[in-house]
């Protein structure tokens, strides 16, 4: 897909922020973009359909480049919806001898930027996709055009709000921070509605037919 480098993202705040170098503005509104994909969940990325093995209980999704896992919406391990938990609040069942238990895998949860662990350790072939939500890494060049398209004016006011409230710089305004905050998060809920709205769509389609 088309992507959409960081400067196009300038002229909707350098007028805002005087003073305020091109180098401060890319790394804050990395951030915001970030934050905006990880809680708005717009940019998704369905797992191409992979196969377990017994051995492993670990897997690696090929995200696209330049960006991270952020959360799991739908991971499914031979048609059947796996529950998604946190790795940090879950102990990975063992036998008495040590060894990890092995099983049809129940959970699933994310290890780190592009890894997955699936419980139990699949006790053979299982096929698995799934839905994910992506976000840019810091390192990114720019972030999806369509992100751009729908949600670049949110992303913006995220970045122009955090180096708005940066204190004793010829661009500080607080006020101005706390109202492209405002538009941030507004942003932010709209798009997390839009989306509400489609999986609604989707299912009362599917509710009404014949």
């Amino acid at each position: 897909m088309a992507t959409t480098k960081w400067e196009t993202f300038y002229p909707y705040i350098l007028p805002y922020l005087p003073g305020c170098p091109e180098v401060v503005i890319e790394t804050h509104l990395k951030e915001s973009a970030a934050e905006f994909c990880a809680k708005s969940e717009v940019w998704r990325f369905t797992i191409d359909p992979d196969f377990t093995n017994n051995n492993s209980a670990d897997y690696k999704i090929d995200v696209p480049s330049g960006t991270l896992l952020e959360s799991m919406l739908f991971f499914y391990v031979n048609g059947s919806p796996l529950t998604h938990v946190s790795d940090r609040h879950f102990s990975i069942p063992i036998n008495q001898d040590g060894s990890a238990v092995k099983g049809s895998p129940i959970y699933v949860s994310i290890l780190d930027d592009d890894h997955v662990r699936l419980y139990p350790t699949p006790d053979g072939k299982y096929t698995f996709t799934g839905v994910t939500v992506l976000k840019p890494k810091l390192s990114a060049t720019g972030v999806e055009t369509f992100i751009y398209d729908a949600h670049g004016r949110a992303i913006a006011s995220g970045a122009i709000a955090r180096l708005a409230e940066i204190p004793n710089k010829e661009w500080s305004n607080p006020e101005l921070s706390l109202q492209h905050k405002f538009e941030f998060n507004r942003g932010i809920t709209n798009a997390k509605g839009r989306d509400t709205r489609r999986i609604n769509l989707r299912v009362a389609s599917v509710g009404f037919a014949d």
